[in-house]
């Protein structure tokens, strides 16, 4: 075990690592891959791996490498251009088999994550537990960015220091997300969305406005609890508001006021994915409302959440094993939601069929209960001009006999 911290800059100059973990989400650790823009990794066998999120991870990877290649699950803005380029390997799986595909890794070479400041010979992973403990299992070397600021949680995953090769001395920035403006279809979609929530229901949802909407929708219900893979201040406010009893989460970005808090608060476990998406521990949840969006939906109830035309734009994420949960939880049901126009409205994403080559994220016999601002579809176990009627019905006023017509040609097709 080392005894003294290194500085990040004096780590990234011995690093020689060719096969490196770079973790992601609010576990970022951005001292050290600023250090590494510095200092980069050369060679075409350099291998760059993590889980960033879009929205939330806003370095472009490939500086750190730049004649190697990243391998990531979520296409972000800032990898943009090296996807294009043709330096990243995107691979299209679901949360709970990245972990499990971690956990079979043997050819990592170091794990670099960030990690609270140590208390009794361990450190936390603070705010960000989602894959490390995937890395621990498969025998990773890792080295730990020490952020002061990053919070030693009471309820989660620790880490004995002897299992660091490396302490990094890394205060960082925090991971923020960008400003919440309101608007006004999310909260006519967030009111229909609350409405198919009961008091004592576990609800699951993402990041972004269009959650962060239902959650300030579902302030007046009791005795909710929160069953995720990432959770924003929106979540946790409902503490406050008496809505929410308890959460468990892999991850969460807040503001300074909820990082203070989350150090010690008892009603907030932080797990790995192997919990808050495996097939297994799902299964025990009961009354599971998985509340997430989409891009478009289509007439017979499919739905892309990762492209937008022909681009690539994020990634399966935990979805899937969402839906599918919650379709067999006791009392449970899936909700998708998305607005019924795009383009300021001269698009309708209610589509008669996903464009050709669009990647659907959510099969027809997958889906629940679709909702927009115009209202609810109710799906599950219906035939399929059941469906789509009631898909034409949400869709905006103005696009609805084009895509009655669409059904009808398509019905007569078939």
């Amino acid at each position: 075990m080392p005894t003294l911290l290194e500085q990040p800059d004096a780590f990234a100059r011995r690093l020689t690592a060719k096969r490196l973990f770079l973790a992601g989400f609010c576990g970022e650790p951005t001292a050290v891959i600023d250090a590494l823009i510095r200092q980069p990794l050369r060679g075409a066998d350099v291998r760059l791996t993590g889980i960033v999120i879009p929205g939330v991870n806003r370095i472009d990877l490939s500086r750190v490498a730049p004649d190697g290649r990243i391998e990531t699950a979520f296409v972000t803005p800032a990898l943009r251009d090296a996807f294009e380029r043709g330096r990243v390997d995107f691979r299209p799986m679901h949360y709970s088999a990245i972990y499990r595909a971690f956990e079979a890794r043997r050819d990592i070479d170091l794990g670099v994550v960030r990690v609270s400041a140590p208390r009794n010979g361990h450190v936390s992973l603070g705010l960000t537990h989602d894959f490390t403990p995937a890395l621990i299992a498969a025998g990773v070397p890792l080295a730990g960015m020490i952020d002061p600021a990053t919070p030693f949680v009471s309820d989660g995953v620790t880490i004995p220091l002897a299992r660091f090769d490396a302490l990094i001395d890394g205060p960082s920035p925090a991971i923020a997300l960008p400003p919440d403006p309101p608007r006004p279809e999310l909260e006519r979609i967030a009111l229909h969305v609350a409405g198919l929530v009961r008091d004592g229901d576990t609800i699951q949802l993402g990041l972004g406005s269009a959650p962060n909407a239902v959650l300030r929708a579902l302030a007046s219900h009791k005795q909710l609890a929160l069953y995720g893979g990432m959770m924003s201040d929106a979540a946790l406010d409902l503490f406050d508001s008496g809505a929410l009893d308890r959460a468990t989460t892999g991850a969460a970005v807040v503001g300074e006021a909820w990082r203070r808090r989350l150090a010690d608060e008892p009603r907030v476990r932080f797990r790995s994915v192997e919990e808050t998406h495996g097939s297994r521990a799902l299964l025990d949840v009961r009354r599971l409302v998985a509340i997430n969006s989409a891009l478009e939906v289509d007439l017979f109830g499919q739905a892309n959440g990762e492209m937008l035309g022909s681009r690539q734009i994020s990634g399966h994420g935990g979805v899937a094993d969402y839906v599918r949960a919650a379709r067999v939880s006791d009392g449970g049901r899936s909700i998708i939601s998305l607005s019924a126009t795009g383009n300021q409205g001269q698009i309708s994403r209610i589509v008669p069929s996903l464009p050709a080559g669009t990647a659907v994220a959510i099969t027809r016999g997958d889906i629940d209960i679709v909702v927009t601002e115009f209202g609810v579809a109710h799906l599950r176990d219906t035939d399929i001009d059941t469906r789509a009627a009631r898909l034409i019905a949400i869709a905006a006023p103005g696009f609805r006999d084009s895509l009655a017509n669409a059904w009808a040609a398509r019905r007569q097709a078939m």
